[in-house]
């Protein structure tokens, strides 16, 4: 059991670096020139382009707890369920509510996200052998 949360852990990991990185180097770039062509007011684009870069680097962040879950999991640590599970509440919820406002379906990523991250966490530390880090 320990190594299919390591798999799920690290699946959300190439999923979650893949968001936040598209995010990072795709839409918020592409965003930013579309507000510029369209002439939106220069404090209006700033407080637009910080929220968009905050919500990229709190993905990175994500990225980053739910990476080092995983590479725990692969050592044998026990998982930390809270800070996981709310990852995963965070995800899945966001990804069922943009799907319902867009109705497009690639919102559903962030859904699978959530699922995969909450599967890790929900598997049961082996009763031997479980060290905290």
């Amino acid at each position: 059991m320990k190594a299919l949360r390591t798999i799920l852990l690290f699946a959300a990991t190439f999923l979650l670096a893949f968001a936040a990185l598209t995010s990072l180097t795709v839409d918020v770039p592409h965003l930013r020139e579309d507000l510029l062509e369209i002439s939106v007011r220069p404090t209006l684009l700033r407080a637009v382009m910080m929220g968009l870069n905050f919500g990229t680097f709190a993905m990175l962040g994500f990225t980053a707890l739910v990476l080092v879950a995983a590479i725990q999991s692969l050592r044998g640590f026990a998982a930390y369920r809270l800070p996981l599970s709310l990852i995963a509440i965070t995800f899945a919820a966001f990804g069922v509510f943009a799907f319902v406002k867009t109705g497009n379906h690639h919102t559903l990523a962030y859904l699978l996200i959530g699922i995969l991250i909450l599967g890790g966490a929900a598997i049961p530390d082996s009763g031997r052998g479980n060290r905290n880090p």
